[in-house]
């Protein structure tokens, strides 16, 4: 029996918060806190990519708590844990405690963003199709959560402060979290310990050479994703370009991803595995080639928009093909040995774009992206002939 419809959509809410809060607010926080403590953007920002390294490196140890069934106990833990430390961070006086607030901070990153809650809906639900639409249901909301918060962070800077800010950031996080602990972990819960008694066999030596398959083009993708963010809006501007219009381009980043999500939470059928696994990457390869030759504002967009809808639907494809591929037993492992690769790739995207555009310019470093975007196509073709013919079967 699958969970009420209503535990999942408290699971994308309470995504949609924890995104916004523990990830998109640090860019609005990182002026008010570098004028405070005299100290560079790279200080400042690198306790934040301190907390995406802790997060990454434990991204497989959580992958296997969350397949010997903790996925409940690590939401809760480090729902409750990620409140105490947003207190905490709205007192710290130097950097030092800024460090020392992000690491922890990072351990509450591992335990309670998307690879939690992707464990959760791979464990309670056994269809593909139905999981398929429980997971865009997921990012959905978790996609909403920049275009939310940023805003909501920004203003109470502007008006009360930044440590104001984060504690109000700690309310609503404690909201969800109660929210969670009231409504959708009870909801969540039979289910999930249901499925973890009838998937405990032996752990088995996973297929190292699959994982490098399934994994490498997800990798890539997240790596060029965080090399657009970071060189959009210097392009545009070294082209002439308005700020204010070069922010517009970029947030079709985040905009463009809903699109695939939406359509795939409504549960339509007509689904060839091949959406999932080669059809995102292709359309990244070919946003990133339009952004290499972008000359204009209306081609810059086009080429967001097409990567951003390509990565919108990449998102889903990870937890949906691993339990395909590896059973839902290793779920949780394997995407945590991928997400580590993924977090690696994340805190060096910006800086090793960022160096290249300046030596080479943007038409390279986006060519040499598109090229290594491309290149993953075969590898996510062979994947998506990996899948077990019942599996494929189920969602076309």
């Amino acid at each position: 029996m699958m969970p009420p419809r209503s535990a999942i959509w408290g699971l994308g809410v309470s995504q949609c918060v924890y995104w916004g809060i523990i990830y998109y607010a640090f860019s609005v926080l990182l002026v008010p806190m570098r004028e405070e403590f005299h100290a560079s953007n790279t200080a400042i920002v690198g306790a934040f990519s301190m907390g995406l390294g802790i997060s990454a490196l434990l991204a497989p140890h959580v992958g296997r708590w969350l397949d010997d069934g903790r996925g409940i106990a690590l939401l809760r833990y480090g729902a409750w844990l990620g409140g105490v430390l947003l207190l905490a961070w709205s007192y710290v006086t130097s950097l030092t405690e800024l460090y020392a607030v992000w690491v922890g901070l990072g351990v509450t990153m591992a335990a309670v963003l998307y690879e939690t809650a992707f464990a959760l809906v791979v464990r309670m639900i056994e269809q593909p199709q139905s999981r398929l639409s429980a997971l865009a249901i997921v990012t959905v909301m978790g996609g909403l959560s920049s275009t939310i918060f940023v805003p909501i962070v920004g203003t109470v800077i502007a008006h009360e402060g930044w440590r104001t800010a984060l504690r109000v950031l700690m309310v609503i996080w404690v909201a969800a979290a109660a929210y969670m602990e009231w409504r959708t972990l009870p909801a969540l819960h039979a289910a999930e310990s249901r499925l973890t008694l009838a998937a405990a066999p032996q752990r088995s030596r996973l297929p190292l050479g699959l994982i490098v398959l399934v994994g490498v083009p997800f990798v890539v993708g997240i790596f060029a994703a965080m090399a657009l963010t970071t060189l959009v809006i210097p392009m545009l501007v070294d082209q002439g370009q308005p700020i204010d219009r070069a922010a517009w381009v970029l947030a079709a980043l985040g905009i463009m991803q809903l699109p695939g999500r939406i359509w795939l939470g409504r549960g339509s059928t007509a689904l060839p595995s091949s959406v999932l696994l080669v059809l995102p990457v292709i359309l990244q390869a070919t946003g990133l080639l339009l952004l290499a030759y972008a000359a204009s504002l209306p081609i810059a967009f086009a080429g967001v928009g097409i990567f951003g809808l390509g990565a919108g639907l990449h998102t889903l494809a990870r937890p949906w093909v691993v339990p395909q591929l590896f059973g839902v037993a290793s779920a949780g492992e394997v995407n945590g040995i991928i997400a580590r690769a993924q977090g690696i790739a994340r805190a060096v995207g910006p800086a090793l774009a960022a160096l290249t555009y300046g030596q080479f310019g943007s038409t390279v470093v986006f060519s040499l992206l598109a090229v290594a975007m491309a290149l993953t196509i075969v590898l996510a073709t062979r994947a998506s002939t990996q899948l077990a013919p019942s599996a494929r079967a189920a969602i076309e």
